[in-house]
């Protein structure tokens, strides 16, 4: 009994805690005009898909420090809080979003897997924090209908519609679908079931491979004997090259093409030499973005490392909160808000105006092939 009444004690000391902290916000993040602008950040920097959390990141704090240099925003300085890890898992994010939403942030910056990102989103609905999601792109995240999440990266409509373009161009008719079973991933396969046979493509079967699962010879065979001309991976960098391994080891000699999620470097070392000639739909990658040499060039100055595929959405993702926050000229929640949702902006990864449900008005997917092992535009 004594057990009982301690923990009931602690929990509602715990649950105060929260309390205050969330009822205290609003004067611990007041629009103080002479204050820095504190960013909070949602990346993962454990797990498989770390690597982007950390390039991101890196993108974040150059564009940081540039916009700093020449002179802040509204004469106030950006600063980044330390990253919050949401491993790319969902209760993760969870946690990872709580500590943001009770920190001295006035914005969010990051979300990198789409699950983790939409596990966030409500905390900071509820506690008028607005986020700019450089790389998440479910459509998931448009159906939350939370009016103070933007999406960066064009959505996944976007990138089917790609696929199906790329299909069309090679003339084969019937496809395979392997996704990971996340809600990336998941929503990647989902659109394809709506938008290939729409156009007049297969789906001859669809996979799932569970995320670091090593064996993929049932998926192989599967795809096989389903008459597959093309495979569309879905999944992430991580387990890509894996599975393009065991595609052309266990026979399979069609065309392989791998969804954003996968386009890494990483990828086409994992996938050795079966990787060439698979084709990568692609976020605008600083070498084949306007001004990418640039900033190429600064970022490997700063952090002595390449820039990822998601490094430029991530770094314009700075520059677009600076140009709504000068636009609106407050920090203040919903001037902030409307000025983003009025934004024509020309950043170095495209032009960047919202639809009314917050998403991509243009498409910013690129088509990538493995040549050389290296990655190169694909030009059809």
């Amino acid at each position: 009994m004594k057990k009982t009444i301690k923990k009931l004690l602690l929990l509602l000391s715990i649950l105060s805690v929260v309390f205050m902290l969330s009822a205290c916000r609003d004067s611990v993040v007041s629009d103080d005009a002479d204050g820095p602008i504190n960013l909070g950040v949602l990346l993962p920097t454990t797990g498989a898909q770390a690597y982007f959390g950390f390039d991101m990141n890196n993108a974040h704090t150059l564009a940081v420090e540039q916009i700093n240099a020449a002179g802040g925003v509204l004469g106030r300085q950006f600063f980044l809080l330390p990253v919050s890890d949401d491993g790319c898992d969902p209760m993760m994010a969870a946690q990872a979003a709580t500590l943001i939403s009770s920190s001295e942030a006035h914005f969010v910056v990051g979300g990198y897997c789409s699950g983790a990102t939409i596990a966030a989103l409500q905390e900071f609905y509820d506690n008028n924090l607005i986020m700019l999601i450089s790389a998440s792109n479910s459509t998931r995240i448009t159906e939350m209908d939370l009016n103070q999440s933007f999406m960066l990266n064009s959505p996944g409509t976007h990138q089917i519609d790609k696929l199906v373009d790329i299909i069309h161009h090679l003339g084969v008719s019937d496809v395979a679908v392997i996704h990971q079973g996340d809600d990336f991933t998941q929503n990647l396969s989902d659109i394809s079931n709506d938008k290939l046979p729409a156009a007049n493509i297969n789906i001859a079967t669809t996979q799932v491979m569970e995320i670091g699962v090593p064996d993929a010879s049932a998926i192989v065979t599967a795809i096989r004997n389903a008459g597959a001309e093309l495979v569309f991976w879905a999944g992430y960098f991580a387990d890509g090259g894996n599975i393009i391994r065991q595609l052309r080891q266990g026979g399979f000699d069609g065309y392989i093409v791998t969804a954003d999620g996968a386009t890494s470097i990483e990828l086409i070392h994992a996938a050795g030499p079966a990787g060439e000639g698979v084709l990568a739909l692609s976020p605008p990658a600083a070498q084949f973005a306007p001004g990418g040499a640039d900033f190429e060039a600064a970022f490997v100055e700063r952090f002595n490392t390449e820039p990822g595929a998601f490094a430029p959405l991530a770094y314009d993702t700075i520059f677009v909160l600076a140009a709504a926050i000068e636009a609106a000229g407050t920090t203040e929640f919903t001037a902030v808000r409307n000025a983003l949702q009025n934004l024509d902006y020309q950043a170095m990864t495209g032009r960047i105006i919202f639809t009314p449900d917050r998403e991509l008005r243009y498409s910013n997917f690129l088509v990538l092939e493995i040549r050389d092992g290296e990655f190169h535009l694909f030009d059809f």
